[in-house]
């Protein structure tokens, strides 16, 4: 059965530290016993001297009394003797050791002395002055007595507990001496206790280091360690060794999974190229296709100009109209400068407004220093114009307003198309804001607001954000393009 490394350390503490304190205790009740045989010692002698003191202070008042009868000596005197009698104890029994065999006489002696107090008293009441003389004298007697068998008795109790004491503070010697073996016994025993504990532990540690090192160097097919050890410890290995069979197996499943996966990306690849192949299709298919309607009546307005005004507007407006189809059908570049984009819907704006000179207005807000340094997806502009003549004012001869802005402001460039028509219903812009997928089916038709939007949305598929429709009913729309241009294009050819 494994052991707990808790339990171990408790038990090494406290079997040291139970080892300490008992030798401890025993030198404490050593010391003790020592100061208890010194300390009944002194308070007997201060006993004996106290009783010498009392005794001599009976002879003062009793001459005094017996020479006098004086009413204040006999007072002093009866108190006295209540004090004597009171340091008497009330039984004596008897002993076999002589110490107290003597202490006994000594307290009979007291006592037959404070009888002849009292027998003083009554022979001085009773004028008896022969009688209280004599016995004035045998108590003088008497007191000599008692004070050279308290002194005796002093000396024997003062050797009696000496030789007590030698033996105690020999015994004590002893003590101390077991004392300091067994001290160091328990740090022995505990220091070899301590590091068989520690042993059990840095061994499997060490173990796990040198595990810890194979694996590091990728090296996941080195046997598990088997060690018996602390329980804490134990299971510290058997995670380990869970931790690299479990890796083991992870780095097998995504080595299946890399290799999974690196097939679902060479055919993500193709599908791909295939989706970029489309959308230059569609690119080129947009170009390609003209409103022949448009066509028609900017060639009839040509022809008419020609026959009504002087030969250098009508070449102006030929220019721009060259200008204008040359941009739209012969480029083949699916990013363009900014300032190509812009100069084609300068070109755009001015056929417009040879077309409609009296129903719409046409204003462009372009920043200059940003036309050379950004770029663009091709034919994002001019869709959403176009959109906005078709869409925008049907019905309307006359007030039409139409606005291009495009701008900078720190990493975006932001490009707005703004018309005050009838607007466009919500269901509508939330359906054209709705990303196309692979799975979906839409419309071949290039042209348009749709065409842009899914073009933007192909472009940069990572921002959310890169066109927005803001459109109030019969107000009218503004449609907002935000380009981070941090972000590459996914496609750039």
């Amino acid at each position: 059965m494994r052991e707990s490394l808790r339990l171990q350390l408790f038990l090494n503490i406290f079997l040291g530290l139970g080892i300490i304190v008992i030798s401890m205790s025993y030198t404490f009740y050593s010391s003790m016993k020592i100061q208890t045989i010194v300390n009944s010692q002194f308070r007997k002698e201060q006993f004996y001297q106290k009783l010498q003191y009392e005794i001599s202070e009976v002879r003062g008042p009793l001459l005094d009394y017996l020479s006098s009868r004086s009413s204040k000596a006999l007072a002093a005197l009866l108190i006295q003797e209540q004090t004597l009698r009171n340091m008497v104890p009330e039984q004596t029994p008897v002993y076999k050791s002589s110490y107290r065999l003597a202490e006994r006489e000594i307290f009979f002696m007291l006592t037959n002395y404070l009888d002849m107090v009292e027998q003083a008293i009554n022979m001085k009441r009773g004028r008896a002055i022969n009688e209280y003389t004599q016995i004035y004298e045998d108590m003088e007697k008497m007191n000599a007595h008692i004070a050279r068998r308290i002194d005796s008795i002093s000396l024997s109790g003062i050797r009696e507990q000496l030789t007590a004491y030698e033996s105690v503070i020999e015994a004590s010697r002893v003590l101390q001496f077991h004392n300091l073996l067994t001290i160091i016994f328990a740090f022995l025993f505990s220091i070899t206790w301590m590091l068989f504990s520690i042993s059990k532990v840095t061994n499997p540690m060490h173990r796990l280091a040198q595990m810890a090192e194979e694996l590091s160097t990728g090296n996941f097919d080195i046997p598990d360690i088997h060690i018996s050890s602390v329980t804490e410890v134990s299971a510290v290995v058997e995670a380990f060794n869970n931790m690299k069979n479990d890796i083991r197996r992870y780095i097998t499943e995504i080595q299946r999974q890399k290799s999974i996966e690196q097939g679902y990306m060479n055919e993500k690849l193709r599908n791909m190229k295939m989706e970029q192949l489309l959308k230059r299709m569609e690119l080129y298919t947009m170009q390609a296709q003209m409103n022949p309607h448009f066509l028609f009546n900017t060639i009839n307005t040509g022809v008419q100009l020609a026959i009504i005004e002087n030969a250098d507007k009508t070449a102006a407006f030929m220019e721009n109209l060259a200008t204008f189809f040359r941009h739209n059908i012969r480029e083949r570049k699916l990013i363009v400068p900014l300032r190509h984009e812009i100069e084609g819907l300068r070109s755009y704006f001015y056929i417009l407004e040879i077309r409609f000179p009296h129903t719409y207005s046409f204003s462009l807000d372009v920043q200059e220093d940003i036309l050379d340094t950004c770029s663009i997806p091709a034919l994002i502009l001019q869709p959403l114009v176009e959109n906005s003549i078709i869409h925008a004012f049907k019905g309307a001869h006359t007030g039409g307003e139409i606005g291009v802005r495009v701008r900078k402001e720190e990493n975006m460039l932001l490009l707005s198309v703004r018309d005050n028509g009838s607007g466009i219903p919500r269901e509508v812009s939330d359906s054209l804001l709705k990303r196309y997928t692979r799975d979906q089916e839409h419309t071949s038709k290039v042209m348009g607001l749709e065409n842009v939007i899914q073009r933007l949305y192909f472009f940069y598929p990572r921002n959310r954000e890169v066109i927005s429709i803001e459109s109030e009913t019969h107000t009218g729309t503004e449609i907002i393009i935000r380009i981070n241009l941090e972000e590459e294009p996914c496609i750039k050819l």
